[in-house]
Parts: C-alpha cells; structure tokens; sequence
C-alpha cells in the first residue's frame, strides 16, 4: 500500500468501517462458503474493519489479518475482541511483506484479498502474486474480490484499473490454476462492478 492510500485510511477509518458494514454481501459471503476449507487456516490481505474477517472466522476458520493502515487494524482488533474471537491474529501490515518476514514462513490453507489489487502499485504486483504463491499450502486457494469502473472523486487513494484476464495470466505465472469467476453490483450501489476470482495450487 502506497503511502497516500495509506494515510487516507487512517483519517478515515471510523466513517468507512460504517459505511463497509452497510454493504449487501450476501453472494461474496456465499462464495466464501461454498470454497474456504472448514477449520481452515486463512491469511486476509486488507482486512479493513474485520468485516470479512469475523465472516471466515463464524465459518471455523482461524483467521491472520493483515491491513497496511494501523488504524483499520485496530478496528479489527476491537471487532475481534467484542465478538470474543480468540482464534485469530490481527498485525499492521502492508503488503508484499518485508522480505525475510516471519509470515513468510507459514503456509495457509487460502489467501483471500477482497478490495486490495486496485491499490497495489504496479511495481509491486508481481512480488504480490509471488508471495500469495509462497504463502498457500498444497491445493491451497486464492481468493480475491477486485472492482473495475469509474472512481468519481477518488484523488486521495491510489486506484489502477486491473482487469480478470490480467489478473488470471499474473497468477497463471505462479502456477495457479483459476476455478471460478464470477460478476457481482457493487454492494453499495455505485456505478462500479466487482470481479470475484478463485485460483488454486
């Protein structure tokens, strides 16, 4: 994450959690479902305000958080916490990781990133999908959610238009395999789409 991208969540982290928390889910949680492993170990890239995060962790999963902002980490940490979820880990992180990152060492049953490749610099893509690839155990998923569409006054964070194909033929080098994709509206009824893409080992 970019260090502009990153200061506007932390300014912002209390109204967008708000606003996340308002958003219709139904199919990407349902996607969710239907893939993830039970009792699954699950690494989630931009965990944001937990959202997701409490969702895999109410279907078994034990759940590694990860958020380049401190303070959207926090809300996590607090979601975590008022629902007395004790099994999963929450760190301040951007992402790729430091190279030599204790993280890099474990291995997980999935990867999920929901809202995340749109603020990856493009120099910093490739080691993305590299370390996804380092970081899933074997049969292991990736699973990401990404939008395409117009940002209207969308100055104060950093947003590159990407597209399925692109990202299949970067994950593809990696030797992922992808198993689903799927359109879905914008959960808060804005002009945009999201392309929801499942790829594994």
């Amino acid at each position: 994450m970019d260090a502009k991208t990153r200061k506007f969540y932390d300014h912002h982290a209390t109204f967008l959690a708000g606003r996340y928390a308002t958003a219709d889910l139904a199919k990407f949680h349902a996607l969710l479902k239907k893939w993830l492993p039970s009792a699954g170990k699950v690494l989630e890239i931009g965990c944001g305000s937990g959202r997701d995060a409490l969702y895999m962790a109410s279907l078994g999963c034990s759940v590694t958080a990860l958020d380049g902002s401190e303070k959207m980490a926090s809300l996590t940490r607090k979601a975590f916490s008022l629902e007395g979820e004790t099994g999963s880990r929450v760190f301040a992180l951007s992402f790729p990781l430091p190279l030599g990152h204790a993280l890099l060492s474990e291995r997980f049953h999935a990867v999920v990133a929901v809202a995340v490749l749109m603020h990856v610099p493009e120099s910093e893509l490739f080691e993305f999908a590299r370390q996804v690839e380092m970081l899933l155990g074997e049969k292991g998923l990736f699973i990401c959610s990404f939008s395409s569409g117009e940002r209207k006054n969308e100055k104060q964070r950093l947003f590159i238009s990407r597209t399925p194909e692109e990202i299949r033929g970067l994950m593809e080098t990696f030797g992922l395999r992808l198993r689903h994709q799927e359109e879905t509206p914008d959960g808060l009824g804005r002009e945009i789409k999201w392309h929801n893409l499942v790829f594994s080992r």
